[in-house]
């Protein structure tokens, strides 16, 4: 089945081992640039793939009206997709349906370069899968998980106290105080990681400290966005991805973006939109040259560690 706009086409299509794995692709009507990479929206927890809001349906739209082609489906045992048969545990299954999608779109459309999408737990799962496969050469986080900061906690109390002057006194000017309260967070704050994995390992922010790592080491661009409107914030203030992860080198691979007045589902029209036009930009700007050298091949030490990763 297909549905033909005026400048995109959408078509329903099943993929993966058994063909049980069911998404829909929005593609340009014309090939007008061949060099833009391809775009796959990932689950958000168990929500199908029209996403919070439809937020999904008009953001595959959009990038498919911006020369993308898109493709936007159901982790197996989601939406229509059919359980996974294998057994496996669920984030390595949902780890598998990743790479049958970019496969498929390998094989199928001849793609070979692809931006992986995701909201929370989908951000999450980007993360983990992109430095493996070396078709990625982009990731949108949106609200992935980031480990607290010092100064978290501290903007977390003064808004609550409304102490907005000291807050920013304290942290925007004195840079060495921020450090030494970073320093004692992590003393005394040992992360566990998301809320929907488990980490069996010691230590769950030097893992993903790895992952960044391997990943800014291969050029894989990077958007990272955050939302500040929750009842429980994941995350306060703007550079706090950075403070969080401050032994990883990003260079020119980061751009990062505060949504300090849009919650975390973009429960807000104005939100979303705002959000399509960033990640439209942002893939029109950006030159995607993932690097092909041998040091910045998947490192087995990281997917070492990921393994220690279950969902």
């Amino acid at each position: 089945m297909a549905a033909i706009k005026d400048d995109f086409t959408e078509r329903v299509v099943q993929f993966g081992p058994g063909k049980c794995l069911v998404g829909i692709t929005a593609q340009p009507a014309e090939t007008s640039d061949g060099d833009k990479p391809a775009v796959v929206i990932l689950n958000t927890g168990t929500i199908h793939r029209v996403g919070h809001h439809r937020m999904y349906v008009s953001m595959s739209r959009k990038l498919a009206r911006a020369g993308h082609t898109v493709l936007r489906f159901d982790f197996s045992g989601l939406g229509d997709s059919a359980p996974h048969s294998s057994g496996q545990p669920l984030l390595r299954s949902n780890l598998s349906d990743i790479r049958s999608a970019l496969d498929w779109l390998e094989t199928t459309l001849k793609v070979s370069r692809v931006i992986l999408i995701g909201l929370c737990s989908g951000a999450d799962h980007a993360i983990l899968y992109g430095h493996s496969d070396p078709r990625v050469a982009g990731l949108v986080l949106i609200d992935p998980y980031i480990p607290t900061t010092a100064r978290y906690f501290i903007d977390y109390i003064s808004r609550r106290m409304d102490l907005k002057s000291w807050r920013q006194f304290n942290f925007r000017k004195s840079k060495l105080m921020r450090l030494l309260l970073e320093r004692l967070s992590r003393g005394l704050y040992r992360e566990t990681g998301p809320q929907h994995l488990t980490f069996q390992g010691l230590d769950a922010r030097a893992s993903l400290e790895q992952v960044y790592h391997a990943t800014a080491q291969a050029r894989v661009q990077l958007l990272v966005i955050c939302t500040g409107l929750h009842h429980a914030p994941r995350q306060t203030y703007r550079e706090q991805f950075i403070n969080a992860f401050d032994a990883v080198s990003f260079d020119d691979t980061l751009r990062l973006e505060f949504f300090e007045d849009a919650d975390h589902t973009f429960s807000s029209a104005r939100c979303r939109d705002e959000l399509n036009d960033l990640v439209v930009g942002w893939g029109h700007a950006t030159k995607f040259n993932r690097a092909t050298s041998a040091s910045s091949s998947p490192n087995p030490t990281v997917s070492d560690t990921i393994n220690a990763w279950i969902a």
